[in-house]
């Protein structure tokens, strides 16, 4: 997945592109979203903590409900589809973030090329 630029990581443009083609990866972009909300504020699907991760305030039921339909195997309709993408354009960042951190945990020398980034 390397760039032009020799960056090994998915980058934030590359990520809204896939969230604005990739079905699949909405739905995983969605499970990540909520995985990153606190325990107690996936129970009551809102947010109740600054710590700049997960859904905001006004997403956090929608993003909620979303994310368990998908965890119960159900497919999203378009419509939830759509509303799901305009919700994660939003979280380029936290995402970006996310998917680094799997690359370094699958290929931890990605660690030191990251480093150069800054983003280690």
């Amino acid at each position: 997945m390397t760039n032009s630029n020799n960056y090994p990581f998915l980058t934030k443009s590359q990520l809204k592109d896939r969230i604005s083609s990739d079905d699949e990866f909405v739905a995983a972009c969605v499970l990540v979203m909520q995985s990153r909300q606190t325990d107690d504020e996936q129970e009551v699907r809102e947010t109740r903590w600054k710590n700049r991760r997960g859904w905001m305030s006004s997403h956090a039921v929608r993003g909620g409900k979303l994310a368990s339909k998908i965890e119960s195997g159900e497919a999203l309709s378009e419509e939830e589809l759509d509303q799901a993408r305009k919700m994660l354009l939003s979280y380029s960042k936290q995402l970006a973030s996310h998917f680094r951190a799997l690359a370094i945990e699958a290929n931890p020398a990605l660690k030191d090329a990251g480093s150069v980034f800054g983003v280690c």
